[in-house]
């Protein structure tokens, strides 16, 4: 017996191979030479469907792939912000009030002239309005 009805055998009844005698091999059906074409017809177009199903496989995952890279790319400018030289303007103007504002509180304190700590406060009540401006400013461009 041979190991191709063995095997036949053997898938059916779950016998191993071994154990099989000629007596208990089934019988393969013969083919007859009409029916080979036929086959052979079937077993191209079936490969045929497999590649073109392949094919349309490997264009999905190219598409996803491209997908995937602007999803990662969107995802890196998110995270990342562009240099603003109006935010850094606001920023820093803001620092400067606070620093007016510091200033005018000790002059308060020590009771320097009421005409110095004005000036000081208005000049930082101005100075704030650039920096809001600035900051609003940036904020739209982004």
């Amino acid at each position: 017996m041979n190991d191709s009805t063995k095997q036949a055998v053997m898938a059916e009844r779950d016998v191993p191979a071994e154990s099989v005698t000629p007596s208990q091999a089934a019988p393969l059906p013969a083919l007859h030479t009409s029916e080979r074409p036929a086959l052979v017809r079937d077993r191209r177009s079936s490969d045929r469907r497999a590649n073109e199903l392949l094919e349309h496989l490997g264009r999905i995952e190219d598409l996803l792939g491209q997908i995937r890279g602007e999803l990662d790319a969107t995802a890196r400018d998110r995270q990342h912000k562009d240099f603003s030289a109006t935010r850094l303007l606001g920023t820093c103007v803001q620092a400067l009030v606070v620093a007016l504002l510091a200033w005018a509180l000790s002059d308060w304190i020590f009771q320097i002239s009421g005409e110095a700590l004005l000036i000081k406060l208005a000049f930082a009540a101005v100075l704030q309005l650039v920096a809001l401006t600035a900051l609003t400013v940036a904020r739209r461009e982004e």
